[in-house]
């Protein structure tokens, strides 16, 4: 694999660009590996869809079909709003 859009972040954010919702499961190995060599604690899938916000954000401001990314912001950010809002 080539990543042309090498970057020095963390390495949840560089799987967050990799990570597609839902993903084949062949896919499952390189992510456990990936996941083994840089040292993702347990819990890092459940972060996915919370770092995945800004890929989602980008595709509703490109194009004017979202591919189901609008659903995913909603149902990414439904924990975070107050009751009634």
């Amino acid at each position: 694999m080539i990543d042309p859009a090498i970057s020095y972040t963390w390495a949840e954010v560089d799987l967050a660009h990799l990570w597609c919702t839902p993903h084949p499961p062949e896919a499952n190995r390189f992510f456990d590996v990936y996941a083994e060599l840089t040292g993702l604690d347990e819990d890092w899938r459940a972060r996915m869809p919370l770092i995945q916000l800004r890929q989602h954000l980008a595709v509703i401001a490109q194009f004017d079909h979202d591919w189901g990314a609008a659903q995913h912001v909603r149902a990414t950010l439904r924990p975070f709003r107050r009751a009634g809002a």
